[in-house]
């Protein structure tokens, strides 16, 4: 499949996009879930060639937007609550637009956009975000020290007391992952201490930490956001770690605890879930049961196929990446870019 890909962007998806034929590859019923995960900030900042590969810009989230509302119908995320829990009629070609991690970029950037096109979203925040300094995202933090250089691979192990492989010869992708997997063994307060202990040896990290694009919501920003018109919130853990990596007890309190924070502080119900990197890699049954447990209505991973009530708590998403033509973004959120990998036998492993 990954030698036919640059064909099928090229050549493929567009005939087929300005054809319409993408369009006529939407179930009937169902419902489509985009899922986001913010705005590359505008000039003078440095756009990070893998960390932003998750950010699309500001055109591209305007066109893709005003895409969507002109060929489906972009619905509320209590009208999608409704539907999933009650049962309630949803139009055909329905859409529910969702946003990940609870940057502040997604209030200083993100929200006008929503805002002048008239699109609701449903943003998945962590529940450190109920502080008032929340800080980076650890996983990303870490990327930062590992690839200014003053803190090494073999220094990270040393840290998080891990034994895993020695991967001297590895690329700093495949580091970096070993350690976000190593790391979210840790309880999440044994994490941020042994991250801060690491920042310490780091000096060029700083000037990063002031930067909008690597902070996450405050709780006054999470407040502010949640008052905006038709923008709603869920939950996202605690501390976004794998929670495959965690202990049960530990992968509890991540769900159960942000689900209450964040009621908490915002003084309504969080019912809705989405599990952090949301792949079968990343979690799995037990994460399942525990997200049920914690009585929220549904919940996300990745994925791009069309959602039904049965799958509550395997609900999937369409991924938005950086450099999606309109013609691909299509071809993703109508379900075609899935079911040809399937037919190549390519799909990832299926959910039971």
């Amino acid at each position: 499949m990954r030698f036919v890909s640059p064909l099928l962007k090229r050549v493929v998806y567009p005939a087929m996009h300005y054809a319409g034929w993408l369009g006529r590859c939407v179930p009937s019923n169902g419902c489509l879930v985009v899922n986001y995960h913010g705005v590359i900030p505008p000039s003078p900042y440095c756009r990070h060639p893998f960390l932003d590969e998750n950010l699309v810009s500001s055109a591209a989230l305007q066109e893709q937007l005003q895409f969507l509302k002109a060929r489906y119908n972009v619905i509320e995320a209590e009208t999608f609550r409704g539907w999933i829990g009650k049962g309630d009629a949803l139009p055909p070609r329905s859409v529910l637009v969702t946003c990940d991690d609870g940057l502040q970029n997604n209030l200083s950037d993100m929200l006008p956009i929503l805002q002048r096109e008239g699109v609701p979203c449903l943003f998945f925040v962590t529940g450190e975000s109920s502080g008032e300094y929340p800080g980076m995202v650890w996983y990303e933090e870490l990327y930062h020290l590992l690839e200014d250089g003053e803190v090494s691979y073999r220094d990270v192990r040393i840290v998080f007391e891990t034994d895993g492989p020695d991967l001297r010869d590895d690329s700093l992708h495949e580091k970096w992952w070993s350690c976000v997997m190593s790391a979210s063994r840790l309880n999440a307060h044994v994490r941020a201490e042994k991250i801060g202990l690491l920042r310490s040896k780091c000096r060029s990290t700083a000037p990063k930490m002031s930067e909008g694009r690597w902070m996450r919501l405050n709780v006054g920003e999470l407040r502010q956001l949640a008052g905006s018109s038709r923008m709603s919130i869920g939950a996202h853990t605690m501390s976004h770690p794998v929670l495959s990596q965690c202990s049960e007890d530990e992968a509890r309190r991540e769900i159960d605890e942000c689900k209450a924070e964040l009621e908490r502080v915002l003084g309504q119900a969080v019912w809705a879930f989405a599990y952090p990197f949301g792949n079968p890699a990343t979690m799995g049954t037990r994460e399942v049961d525990l997200a049920r447990q914690a009585e929220f209505e549904c919940a996300f991973v990745v994925g791009g196929r069309t959602v039904e009530p049965a799958q509550r708590f395997l609900l999937s998403r369409t991924h938005v990446t950086a450099n999606m033509s309109l013609a691909e973004f299509e071809a993703h959120v109508s379900g075609f870019h899935t079911r040809l990998r399937a037919a190549f036998g390519a799909a990832t492993e299926s959910w039971v």
